[in-house]
């Protein structure tokens, strides 16, 4: 049961955070458990990756992704309920103190009695928080298989017996984050505290947007460490503490809080009878946006950032409920289906490639032309799963794993639409249909090149969707995974005589088999 306590000084999400951690606790110590029972019961490390890969296959992100959920749907209430306040003493901004002491429902349905429903603009810009909560789930689990993937793997290299890895198990989980009650750096408090925190300022925002506060309270001061006063606090934010601007100021598309990982900066909405208490007689001038080059960790390319914002940050919470769950650049990623071989976790042998090929179907999907615009690319893919640029969806897989699909796929870090390198454009229909309608789905361990130094490798847990076309030969294999998003294509691969050439794709096909097209 979840439930949250406030003293008048306290972070709002930090509380809720506080429940979340300790419900969520229970969840992984049970997956820490039998990671721990796996290895204690393999022989020898390959025996450990693929027990522990084995597991994965089994996990579900429901029981998470439900509390999440209800956490960030609450968070987002609070936030609202916080821009009711703003005109109020401070005596009078947690008047409410003892409705804390409720479960997260009760809460939910308390914020959203007292003020009445909220409103459709509301409601629709914050319509993807649960989706938001079950991808996260996910992709938590991918990090904490990933992260003992790299820990065997490592513990090879080092030449570590594999009894003292197995009697170092408490170690390894607290040297990834993973130990319950841990350090700030607890992997999954990380996470609990961004995303409520993202989602309570989404729903603060949006009440702020309302066109009856903006009649009222039209102007906006920025408040370095509003909930919490860091230790130590970060120059550029507490810079702007202070700065009242209008609502409609660029500054705040780019620089609404959080600005990075915990910011605690908050926003609050002010009248002109404010301004004038405050000692002003009109808004502040908008402050100059500057940037500063930071390194892309995704690309392994220089890119412009505002200055005092993290990587990642410079968009307002909450306008694209996908955002930051979806690495972008789909076809930009991709790499040449012979290079990246996975790493040798072999669970299930794939059956014979004269077996496969006996089963698949040709493509529905036809290639498109040259000299579209790129919006009609992009739309050729998101079509089929019944979304559109700025519609995401969350689509769920043959395996039943559910995975966020937009627009933002194909978008670079400055946000435009790259399509056509390497002329995968023309495939991305194909590319759709192999995700929706695969031959085979893998789960695996892959070897990725680490693209901020071009050099290290990281070993990722992801899942493999491969499709090809018996008649054409184009295969098409898509990598999916906590961090990474690829479209791994082959135009025709031939052999010397000029016929189709599938022996590549077994190069794909290794790990825990969880889908395979049926016989007709």
């Amino acid at each position: 049961m979840l439930t949250a306590s406030f003293a008048d000084d306290a972070d709002p999400v930090s509380d809720l955070t506080d429940q979340l951690e300790d419900l969520a606790a229970s969840l992984s110590t049970s997956r820490l458990n039998t990671i721990r029972v796996a290895i204690e019961a393999a022989p020898d490390y390959p025996d450990a990756a693929r027990a522990i890969l084995t597991l994965g296959a089994k996990w579900t992100p429901d029981a998470l992704g439900k509390m999440l959920g209800d956490g960030l749907e609450l968070a987002a209430l609070q936030g609202r309920e916080a821009v009711y306040t703003d005109g109020e003493d401070e005596d009078a901004r947690f008047a409410d103190a003892d409705v804390f002491n409720q479960p997260f429902k009760e809460q939910i349905n308390f914020f959203t009695q007292k003020r009445g429903k909220p409103t459709k603009a509301w409601t629709d810009a914050l319509r993807g928080t649960h989706d938001r909560a079950f991808v996260i789930a996910g992709a938590t689990d991918l990090a904490m298989l990933s992260d003992f993937q790299t820990a065997i793997a490592s513990a090879m290299q080092n030449g570590t017996t594999f009894t003292d890895f197995q009697k170092d198990f408490d170690r390894i989980v607290a040297k990834y984050g993973w130990a319950y009650k841990g350090e700030r750096g607890w992997r999954s408090r990380v996470i609990f505290e961004t995303n409520l925190r993202t989602s309570h300022m989404a729903g603060r925002l949006q009440q702020m947007r309302d066109p009856d506060v903006l009649k009222l309270r039209p102007y906006w001061e920025y408040r370095h460490g509003e909930t919490r006063k860091p230790k130590i606090p970060r120059s550029q934010h507490l810079a702007w503490h202070g700065t009242v601007l209008r609502h409609d100021d660029p500054f705040w598309q780019t620089h609404f809080p959080p600005n990075d990982w915990r910011c605690s900066c908050g926003v609050r909405s002010r009248s002109l009878r404010d301004l004038k208490r405050m000692g002003k007689d009109a808004p502040d001038p908008s402050p100059d946006i500057l940037t500063e080059p930071t390194l892309d960790p995704i690309t392994g390319q220089l890119i412009e950032q505002p200055q005092g914002v993290g990587y990642g940050w410079d968009y307002a919470p909450g306008d694209l409920w996908e955002r930051g769950l979806v690495p972008s650049n789909l076809i930009e990623q991709g790499t040449v289906l012979d290079h990246n071989p996975r790493m040798a976790v072999e669970i299930d042998t794939p059956e014979p490639l004269e077996d496969l090929l006996g089963k698949a179907k040709p493509f529905k999907a036809k290639a498109l032309p040259d000299g579209l615009p790129p919006e009609d690319y992009v739309r050729a893919f998101l079509k089929p799963f019944g979304g559109d640029i700025g519609k995401a969806v969350l689509f769920e897989d043959k395996a039943g794993t559910k995975i966020p699909v937009s627009d933002q796929l194909f978008r670079d870090a400055s946000g435009a639409l790259k399509v056509t390198k390497r002329g995968r454009h023309r495939l991305v229909a194909m590319m759709a249909e192999a995700l929706m309608d695969p031959d085979e789905i893998w789960m695996g361990v892959a070897r990725k090149l680490n693209a901020a130094d071009g050099e290290t490798e990281d070993l990722v847990v992801d899942r493999r969707y491969i499709r090809l076309d018996p008649k054409t030969g184009i295969q098409i294999v898509f990598e999916v995974g906590e961090r990474l998003w690829e479209a791994i294509t082959s135009y025709n691969p031939t052999t010397k005589k000029g016929d189709p050439d599938f022996n590549a794709l077994d190069r794909r096909r290794g790990g825990k088999l969880l889908y395979k097209r049926p016989k007709l």
